[in-house]
């Protein structure tokens, strides 16, 4: 949605926070800034043009979290919550080795943050993410159905559902993932789909057993009986935690297979310092870390780039 006018924030009612950037991990104090401030200025991606978000509690119905770590978020959440804000998280635990997933909390560092979580804000709000799926030499299949289980056990009680997904192609993987997984002399496999669709009913399975429904994000090609769509920014989660109906609570696709409802996103790409090899955010870790240290707190934006509107 474009601004009307350059000078009054735009009222959305759920606020993503954010598929483009760690804003948990990274930039907690600057989304708190912003809280405070009541708006913050997003860049559109593709053309650049920059509009003005309201942040204001009475604009604001739910937001919805995007992090791995949200460790150092705590006590921002506690205070937002505080003042009135209701959220869930979306939270990324994959456990790969460490070589593909440099900066982030280990898995069991990570499952006792989303028990946190889950005390803090309730039995709803923590959504794990098991996501992306990649199938290589050293986490094959067999590998996957070991870690899930694992996984699993560490999250029993954190958590109601897991969404899944398969790595999709991106060109920044031949920049990022495959000259990493060459050197390390780690083959990259493309699996058949009746190999990820047998897989998904095994993570299904396991899962039900500690309490944890599977659903899948963008994966319209999957054939599993058990393991359905669902959508990340959920109506009726977002319900659940807010108590109340979610006024143009519409289903606005991000990509192929999405059924994620509105929302408005106010995170920047290549800003992230977590360095997941597969990320499909960033171009460069050199290029995050001169953006990180060229946004300070109280800049209205996460692109450092970005004008303010209307100058």
């Amino acid at each position: 949605m474009e601004s009307p006018n350059a000078d009054e924030p735009v009222p959305l009612g759920v606020i993503s926070v954010s598929r483009r950037t760690d804003i948990p991990a990274w930039y907690s104090g600057w989304f708190m800034d912003k809280v405070d401030k009541g708006y913050c200025h997003v860049a559109n991606p593709f053309n650049g043009k920059v509009e003005i978000v309201s942040l204001a509690r009475e604009d604001v119905d739910a937001m919805v979290f995007w992090s791995r770590n949200y460790k150092p978020a705590l006590p921002h959440l506690r205070r937002l919550s505080d003042m009135g804000y209701r959220f869930y998280f979306q939270f990324t635990i994959v456990g790969y080795p460490r070589f593909i997933d440099s900066y982030i909390p280990s898995a069991q560092s990570a499952c006792r943050t989303a028990h946190d979580l889950n005390s803090a804000f309730g039995d709803r709000s923590v959504v794990w993410r098991y996501d992306p799926i990649m199938l290589t030499s050293i986490t094959h299949e067999k590998w996957h159905v070991t870690n899930f289980e694992r996984l699993c056990r560490l999250l029993e009680g954190a958590t109601d559902q897991c969404i899944i997904s398969f790595v999709d192609y991106y060109r920044k993987l031949d920049r990022n993932l495959f000259p990493l997984l060459e050197d390390r002399g780690v083959k990259y496999f493309k699996p058949e789909r009746k190999t990820l669709d047998e897989l998904a009913e095994k993570l299904w399975l396991t899962a039900s057993r500690y309490g944890i429904k599977v659903t899948a994000c963008c994966e319209p090609e999957l054939n599993s009986s058990r393991v359905t769509s669902s959508s990340c920014i959920d109506p009726g989660r977002l319900q659940d935690i807010t108590g109340k109906e979610l006024d143009g609570a519409v289903t606005r696709p991000t990509r192929k297979g999405c059924l994620c409802a509105a929302s408005k996103d106010i995170g920047a790409y290549d800003t992230c310092l977590a360095r997941c090899a597969y990320c499909y955010a960033n171009r460069s870790h050199a290029k995050n870390v001169e953006n990180y240290r060229a946004i300070p707190v109280s800049s209205p934006c996460l692109s450092s780039w970005a004008k303010t509107p209307g100058l």
